[in-house]
């Protein structure tokens, strides 16, 4: 017993340990490194996917002298180099993506890099398990046949599990390279463990080869902390790294060109100590808007520049809350003039997330100011979607005034551009029934429940009778802005925009319309592309995913077709699985907003339900046709209740907890493990072949839903589409049960 525990269980363990740790620290390093844009959680997930994929096929058709123990052993001292050598990798490309610190780096180029950043690692962990599987069978007849590759699954995600609770309550905060020195010291202790108990020809060289990883592994435990700071500091070019600190939302960091300092959250820059006359400009025309502002309420990045200007308006009270709450504290250790607005009566700083402390807030503000990048990501778009603006609305008088802003180009729009921007002003105009633009250098857009003035020389008059002391605003300026004959333009622009949808939360079109735009800066007739194909009709797509789910039955030979129809059916319970785990991320982050500090507890949860699903599997073997179609009966069930849940949630506002949230991703991983065991029971099939369906299935659910489906189609349609096609493969199952 005791040999078996370690010459299957153990190596098993520390694979699933060592791979949900290493997914969990690569994506975070490439979520920072590419500007904190959840596209790249999905896309980390479907590159994992197909490189594990991938290493599964290949290990499938490997020569026999290949096999075994000596494949799994060298399989785990290759992973102890290529993690650290990724994590460097990854930081790396930074140099390589851009030229100049802050830069948007083109989007094809950072796909294909972070793709083949980790693919190495995710190879050899795809052969890393066949090849355990294939040496269990060797090694225990008894145990040997079609459950064995169900009881390593289960082995395997008891690693995931337990890997996902250490990170979440210990590696979190460990410097990567930390976290790296642990990964080396356990693959070189099951190395070490298997060669003790098993005497291999090619043991000598393999010992060396351990002991050589070790050093490794000490090397990156004694210089954690300087190759963090080298690594780290290749990610800004031509700029002095300050600092760098985590969050619960993300990775802050700071730094230096000259004497200019630059505050940037998870990659994107979101300001500088210097004047920056945006933020200055938004916050004076917003106030001047309302003839006597008093409570006003500030929603920034945490550098306080628009308080500052706020002030000069002499309001009672101005309410702070910041993107991310730890950049404040961040920010005032380098910017004197924060720390003195601090100290200011006036100023009360919000702590926690807006959106789900909104009720902290009074309900007579007379002004909101939202002084915050573009939605280029899920956490940011979430304060400019029609549910936010309603709530902002309820918080306002009669006659408040909210205020935004969106990069601009006044003298050419591009389509991406315009369509953003329509989709912003119609969310506005959705919820106040005055919306006034002001186009510029910046797209300015004030809207109020009341009246709005359009007339200058009023807001020069409160301009003057303030004593406002601005650089940037000027009376000049103000009678340009609203005199221009580009204000009119751009609200027709707007308003005959018939394509430009709603921004809402469970349905992110300016996210989409952000990323379609990024992707215009450099490939413009791919951004088109993406543009038609985010208009595509609905039922098309769903007409299309089920006519393939009817390719097996064109086989002529029933053997061929019967095994294509398993395969089948473990693919879409692969992609059903990774789809609804990116709709739990997607809404995680929309509703709760820490996504970064809480991603490893999702993982964790659907782990933890595959686990438990293989395991009872394994204990309560079948191969039949029939438990195939109640499983995928199960699944259409299990997302209909989704549905009504996510549904209920979101029209009703009902308080759901994070932890209930993501404890309800266990259900499919639960019925996606029992089919995983289910499938390798049915004739013709091999272990590899059913891993590497499974995979495939779930990386074109990691890629499909969270590019395509969920911005294109929004939330609601996708479990819709989810249901349909789990309910047509169940129908599909249980006629072809005979």
């Amino acid at each position: 017993m005791a040999n078996y525990f370690f010459i299957f269980f153990l190596p098993l363990f520390i694979l699933g340990f060592s791979s949900f740790t290493a997914q969990l620290v690569l994506a975070r390093v490439l979520i920072v490194n590419l500007y904190g844009n959840e596209f790249f959680v999905g896309w980390i997930l479907c590159a994992w996917l197909v490189g594990v994929g991938a290493g599964s096929l290949v290990a499938g058709i490997l020569g026999r002298a290949w096999r075994g123990l000596p494949l799994m052993l060298g399989c785990h001292l290759l992973e102890a180099w290529l993690f650290p050598g990724a994590i460097i990798a990854i930081r790396a490309g930074q140099c390589l993506l851009i030229g100049t610190t802050g830069q948007s780096p083109d989007l094809v180029s950072a796909a294909v890099f972070s793709f083949l950043a980790v693919m190495p690692l995710c190879c050899v962990l795809g052969v890393h398990f066949v090849a355990a599987v294939q040496y269990g069978r060797e090694c225990h007849a008894d145990k040997a046949g079609a459950r064995l590759p169900g009881l390593a699954y289960s082995y395997e995600a008891t690693g995931f599990i337990l890997g996902g609770l250490v990170f979440t309550y210990v590696l979190v905060s460990w410097n990567e390279f930390h976290v790296a020195a642990l990964f080396v010291v356990l693959n070189v202790l099951a190395v070490s463990v298997l060669l003790v108990l098993k005497k291999i020809s090619a043991g000598k060289w393999l010992l060396i080869a351990a002991g050589i990883t070790a050093c490794l592994g000490l090397g990156c435990l004694m210089f954690a902390e300087d190759l963090n700071m080298t690594s780290t500091a290749m990610r800004f070019p031509h700029a002095q790294w300050v600092e760098t600190r985590n969050s619960i939302y993300g990775n802050l960091a700071v730094t230096r060109t000259g004497r200019q300092l630059d505050f940037y959250e998870s990659g994107l820059s979101v300001g500088t100590n210097e004047d920056m006359p945006a933020q200055e400009k938004l916050a004076h025309f917003v106030m001047l808007t309302h003839p006597h502002p008093r409570k006003v309420l500030v929603i920034g990045t945490g550098l306080g520049r628009g308080v500052r200007e706020v002030l000069q308006h002499a309001p009672e009270a101005v309410y702070y809350a910041a993107l991310d709450p730890a950049m404040i504290a961040l920010a005032s250790t380098y910017l004197p003039e924060w720390r003195a607005l601090l100290k200011d009566d006036r100023v009360h700083l919000l702590r926690g997330d807006m959106r789900r402390y909104f009720k902290m807030i009074p309900f007579d503000l007379d002004v909101i100011i939202m002084d915050l990048p573009a939605p280029s990501t899920a956490l940011i778009n979430r304060y400019f979607t029609d549910e936010f603006l309603r709530e902002a609305r309820r918080h306002l008088k009669p006659d408040g005034v909210i205020g935004l802003q969106i990069a601009w180009s006044q003298d050419f729009t591009s389509r991406p551009q315009a369509d953003l921007g329509a989709s912003i002003y119609k969310t506005v105009s959705k919820n106040f029934t005055s919306v006034l633009v002001l186009p510029q250098d910046t797209l300015i857009i004030l809207a109020s429940a009341g009246a709005l003035t359009r007339d200058p020389l009023e807001i020069i008059q409160r301009f003057r009778g303030r004593g406002i002391k601005s650089y940037f605003v000027t009376e000049a300026l103000i009678v340009d802005r609203y005199t221009t004959d580009r204000v009119r333009t751009t609200e027709d622009l707007f308003k005959g925009n018939v394509t430009a949808r709603i921004n809402t939360d469970l349905h992110p079109s300016g996210y989409l319309y952000y990323f379609i735009g990024w992707l215009n800066i450099f490939h413009q007739g791919l951004a088109g592309a993406a543009a038609s194909l985010g208009r595509t009709v609905f039922l098309m797509v769903l007409v299309l995913a089920l006519g393939l789910l009817l390719v097996p039955l064109c086989q002529s030979r029933t053997e061929a077709r019967r095994k294509f129809m398993g395969l089948g059916a473990m693919a879409l319970g692969g992609f059903s699985l990774m789809s609804v785990e990116v709709v739990v991320i997607y809404g995680f982050q929309i509703f709760y907003g820490d996504l970064y500090d809480k991603i490893a507890w999702i993982i964790t949860a659907f782990m933890a339900g595959m686990a438990a699903g293989t395991l009872w599997g394994y204990r309560n073997p079948s191969g039949s046709w029939g438990r195939l179609a109640s499983l995928h009966a199960g699944l259409g069930v299990y997302l209909a209740c989704w549905l009504m849940w996510i549904r209920a949630t979101a029209h009703y506002g009902w308080a759901v907890s994070p932890e209930l949230w993501i404890l309800g991703g266990t259900g499919i991983g639960v019925l996606a493990g029992i089919e995983f065991t289910t499938v390798n029971m049915l004739k013709g099939v091999r272990a590899g072949t059913v891993y590497a369906a499974d995979l495939a299935g779930s990386s074109a659910g990691a890629l499909g839903i969270g590019i395509f489906m969920i911005p294109v189609y929004g939330i609601y349609k996708t479990l819709i589409f989810l249901i349909l096609i789990n309910a047509v493969m169940a129908v599909i199952l249980w006629l072809s049960r005979e």
